[in-house]
């Protein structure tokens, strides 16, 4: 059983910059389940072999990381066997997580890192952007899915 959340080792230097350089996460937790959100939300989802130190997945138990990789998994799969606390399914749910958020954080370098723009400015200006795509329209739609 999976016991620890990876981190793309080729994007070292993101999480690094988005956690201490810049401080706008203040953890690589929250770096990565912002940049699986990215990532899903524009489709991204990037495998990868080499990581850099794993974070351990009791340090994803708060009150909405859990709840994040469960949902994540259910959109993907459209499967409940996925939100069991171990197994297969479980296993392929934090990898699921862990190739987004490496999708998420090839976005934030790709469009904020290596032009070099500010990056406080540009992860608001991506929230809201992504809010802003989002319409009642999609609320009522999924209703009936």
């Amino acid at each position: 059983m999976v016991d620890r959340v990876r981190k793309p080792a080729k994007h070292t230097d993101t999480l690094n910059f988005l956690k201490d350089d810049v401080g706008i996460f203040a953890s690589y937790k929250d770096a990565l389940v912002f940049a699986a959100a990215l990532g899903f939300s524009r489709g991204k989802s990037v495998e990868f072999d080499k990581s850099s130190e794993p974070i351990p997945l009791s340090v994803f138990r708060g009150e909405y990381d859990e709840a994040f990789m469960n949902i994540l998994a259910l959109f993907e799969h459209k499967d409940s066997g996925y939100l069991e606390p171990e197994g297969e399914k479980f296993d392929a749910k934090i990898k699921l997580f862990e190739e987004y958020a490496c999708g998420g954080l090839e976005i934030i370098k790709n469009t904020i890192i290596d032009p070099g723009l500010d990056a406080q400015g540009e992860l608001i200006r991506l929230i809201l952007d992504e809010e802003a795509k989002h319409t009642i329209i999609d609320d009522i739609t999924a209703l009936g899915a």
